[in-house]
């Protein structure tokens, strides 16, 4: 069956990361893709994450540029933020098919203000984001700052922790979705797919920084049907970008 599966990494990084050293060049992402036959993977530069986010997709943007399997990924720091909705259309306009949002990393809260304006500025362009809420409750704050947005919302960091509240934000809200790197639980992934279903559910490693080997044998080994394995590797996120 992996020989047939056409799987996409929708949570990678690429630049140097303030906390740990490693080779988190471009070159080293693809490296990771080959080996694990990946074909593509969503990619943020972490110059855009913890430094400056115009810098930082730019350089997204030059790594996309130099190889087709790498799927930029726009981020913007609330804190930062100055911008209007002209400014956020122009970011989009670069090619980013997704935002990313991380709020323990840049030290803001999901249910700030200059979030909710992000997410008014972002609204009409009906773009996907991802977004890590990886706290308490932070689904939960999600959920109520996303309940009129008209694109996908994904859930990253999901944990074992925050897993129960992530689900009750996916019964009552469709177009949230939840990306697996941190979700190591046993039998989680049936448990996703039989309350919310399959198609909610997106693959991401977290790579160079973190296993691509153990979140893909997280999802081989699971209990999920080969039909359901090939949405949680591939088609959902597939589905997601082609259709922003």
């Amino acid at each position: 069956m992996a020989q047939s599966i056409q799987i996409i990494d929708a949570n990678t990084m690429i630049g140097m990361y303030p906390t740990h050293r490693l080779d988190m060049t471009v070159e080293r992402l693809v490296r990771e893709l080959d080996a694990y036959h990946i074909a593509a993977s969503v990619a943020v530069s972490t110059i855009g994450v913890f430094h400056d986010h115009t810098l930082g997709n730019a350089a997204t943007l030059d790594a996309a540029k130099g190889n087709n399997r790498v799927i930029p990924a726009a981020t913007v720091n609330p804190k930062r933020w100055f911008g209007s909705a002209s400014d956020m259309s122009a970011i989009r306009q670069q090619g980013f098919r997704l935002f990313r949002f991380f709020p323990v990393e840049q030290g803001w809260e999901i249910d700030s203000s200059a979030f909710g304006e992000i997410l008014e500025q972002l609204a009409p362009l009906n773009t996907p984001i991802m977004i890590d809420a990886a706290e308490s409750g932070g689904p939960g704050k999600v959920a109520r700052m996303t309940a009129d947005y008209p694109a996908p919302v994904v859930l990253s960091s999901i944990s074992p922790e925050t897993l129960t509240d992530a689900l009750a934000v996916m019964a009552k809200m469709p177009t949230v979705m939840i990306e697996i790197h941190e979700l190591r639980v046993p039998d989680a992934l049936s448990l996703i797919a039989d309350r919310v279903g399959a198609d909610r559910v997106v693959f991401g490693s977290g790579a160079p920084r973190r296993s691509v080997a153990g979140t893909l044998q997280y999802v081989f080994s699971s209990a999920l049907s080969d039909e359901d394995k090939q949405k949680v590797f591939g088609g959902n996120i597939r589905r997601v970008l082609e259709a922003a």
